[in-house]
């Protein structure tokens, strides 16, 4: 489909979907290496540099993360120790709670370390496979319906986004949820394209699995690939609305069958579900990974508040938010250009004969793209920096899209205006956030602004010969590549660790989330830091809990990333006390005393500082005093213990 363009699709123009190799002809050595014979010569060889680019640079030292988020770390570990762990997600296999997010990543994660041994590259390794899998199907999306550049550069753009990098390098769910969120955009696109609903309802089982990988993130372009399939699908109407029946039938059932099941196991025969207040997965779905994720209604306790000096204002949402000092080095430096050039696409939509592909493809990369970044800048304050990995796909998709129509229609006066003010727009957004960023050099901002203000110059006007017009547009390219590139460089050569990984340097603004997290880090608010990175164990400690013996839990402890970095040193299941942030009804005091009594918990490990901001009437508040009460303190290192057991 080497000619086949969005741009020609508009004029009517439609062309053959891509064909097998053995219709093709030629040996499968020779496609691989120099591409199909309508294709352009450098073609293959600039995809394979790519796609070798993008595998260096997402695998190299791969395990200067250490364990990255201990959290999901430990989880991981459980998985391989315990069957029972495995399918539930559990944090420890004793299975006292489990994750807060459904266990799919947890279970690709566990598989890989089954092969290759528990450690932080056998771990990693599968996200970097998916990273690089995704950056193949984007550009394998786009080549359906555009030309070489423009798949080629919408593929440079989605890899080479920062939070894309360092999530590609890190265990969070992020990159088996954007490689099933692609993939299903590659199904619904094929079964638009031959008319087959087999096509449509596979996808709603990748998305299904999608959702089972982050709950609701994973179906956020669920709205714009149904609408698509409405309007674009050859099937007659009673067809169509059939298959799309049978589409979210499938995504209920992938997506609901391990819910279902865990809701139907009765409590005490499974672990509590961590980030629930009523031990349901439905409720943790509905609530903690819905409803407070999009309002940010839950209040916090004043003793957990960060210091005043980060919270200027109540909420940063509005229309602007991504692009602040928060946010804006993630995704943002291609963002506001692209979501000019997606309202652009979607109101010339319905102009002209079009391609039922294309046009689907405009409708579901411009709609994904608008749906993630409005919901990104208004929902609440309990936004994550990397929630922003969501609109890599549909950013890089749009970008794709916008270049080849610059390219094919590149004579129109019309066209290249509009392509001069997105263009600039995005030279605008890489200055403001390089120029709001303190370690990169202060001439860097300046340089590439003046090159890619020339380079604009020389398209803007149509330039005397096509090598001069290739050059400016490969230097515009490259200047506006250039700041995302070595921010992800960055990523590559810093360590990261903990529950927030933010990319980039600090920025200038003193109340920026940069500093904050630089803050905890370095352990200036000791709670804080508990919760974000969990307490560095204490060899002491590691040691009398790799010792013990007999008993379920070596010990219980608060918040679930020092229980994690427990259980990680130490190779014995630690119970995370009140889940994630402490707050969790699990165990009960109840349940723990009952516990304690059957020798099940060895030691209680205490984090003076974690405690001191819990409510009185929390769980964990309750089983320390409890513990404080009935056994003698005595401390290992520079940790305070109880020992729960006479042996």
């Amino acid at each position: 489909m080497s000619a086949s363009t969005i741009s020609g699709a508009r004029r009517g123009k439609t062309s053959p979907p891509q064909t097998t190799v053995a219709e093709r002809g030629g040996a499968p050595g020779v496609l691989l290496w120099r591409g199909r014979p309508q294709d352009p010569v450098w073609e293959r060889p600039a995809l394979l540099a790519i796609l070798a680019a993008n595998a260096l640079l997402y695998g190299w030292n791969l395990g200067i993360n250490g364990w990255a988020n201990s959290f999901y770390s430990a989880a991981v570990q459980a998985g391989t120790m315990d069957a029972k762990a495995f399918f539930f997600g559990s944090s420890d296999w004793g299975n006292s709670i489990t994750v807060d997010k459904p266990p799919l990543s947890l279970w690709v994660m566990g598989l890989s370390v089954r092969i290759f041994g528990f450690n932080p590259v056998a771990m990693l390794l599968p996200q970097v496979v998916m990273g690089v899998g995704t950056t193949l199907l984007v550009y394998v999306i786009l080549r359906r319906y555009v030309s070489a550049a423009g798949a080629l550069f919408g593929a440079a753009v989605f890899f080479t986004t920062p939070i894309v990098t360092l999530m590609s390098r890190y265990n969070n769910p992020d990159p088996l949820m954007l490689l099933l969120m692609v993939a299903a955009l590659w199904f619904v696109l094929r079964s638009i394209e031959t008319g087959h609903g087999r096509f449509f309802i596979a996808a709603g089982a990748l998305l299904g699995l999608a959702f089972m990988t982050k709950q609701m993130q994973g179906v956020l372009n669920v709205p714009a690939i149904g609408l698509a399939f409405i309007l674009f699908s050859p099937q007659g109407w009673a067809k169509r609305l059939g298959t799309a029946a049978a589409g979210l039938g499938a995504l209920v059932v992938t997506g609901g069958l391990w819910m279902t099941i865990v809701d139907l196991v009765p409590a005490g025969q499974r672990p509590y579900v961590g980030g629930s207040a009523s031990n349901s997965v439905l409720e943790l779905t509905l609530a903690y990974n819905g409803v407070e994720r999009i309002v940010g209604s839950k209040a916090i306790p004043e003793a957990m508040q960060v210091p005043i000096q980060f919270r200027p204002v109540d909420s940063d949402a509005g229309i602007l938010r991504l692009l602040n000092a928060n946010y804006n080095q993630e995704a943002s430096w291609l963002l506001f250009p692209a979501i000019l050039a997606a309202i652009a696409l979607l109101i010339t939509l319905g102009k002209g004969r079009k391609a039922s592909g294309a046009r689907a493809l405009i409708l579901v990369s411009g709609f994904w793209l608008l749906t993630a970044f409005l919901l990104l800048s208004f929902m609440g304050n309990q936004i994550h920096t990397y929630y922003t990995a969501a609109l890599a796909p549909p950013l890089a998709l749009v970008l794709g899209i916008t270049l080849d129509i610059l390219i094919t229609n590149r004579k129109s006066w019309l066209i290249r205006a509009g392509g001069a003010v997105i263009a600039l727009a995005a030279l605008l957004s890489s200055t403001l956030i390089l120029s709001g960023t303190s370690e990169w050099p202060a001439w860097l901002p300046g340089v590439l602004t003046g090159a890619g203000i020339l380079a604009l110059s020389s398209l803007a006007i149509r330039p005397p010969n096509p090598t001069f017009e290739a050059a400016a547009a490969g230097v515009l390219a490259a200047v506006l590549l250039c700041g995302p590139v070595v921010t992800s460089v960055h990523n590559v050569a810093t360590g990261f660790s903990g529950s927030n990984p933010l990319s980039g340097v600090l920025s200038k603004n003193p109340s920026g989330i940069s500093h904050l997290l630089a803050s905890l880090r370095n352990n200036e608010l000791v709670w804080g830091h508990d919760i974000a990175f969990g307490r560095a164990p204490d060899p002491e400690v590691v040691e009398a809990l790799a010792g013990t013996k007999g008993c379920t839990w070596s010990a219980a402890s608060y918040a679930s990333q020092t229980a994690a970095r427990l259980q990680l040193a130490s190779g014995r299941p630690v119970m995370p006390l009140g889940g994630f942030a402490g707050s969790d009804p699990s165990p009960t005091l109840d349940d723990f005393k009952a516990k304690v009594a059957a020798g099940d918990i060895c030691y209680f490990v205490e984090q003076e500082a974690f405690l001191a901001v819990q409510a009185t009437e929390s769980a964990s508040t309750s089983v320390s005093a409890w513990v404080q009460a009935n056994y003698n303190a005595e401390k290992l290192g520079g940790t305070t213990v109880y020992r729960l057991t006479t042996d």
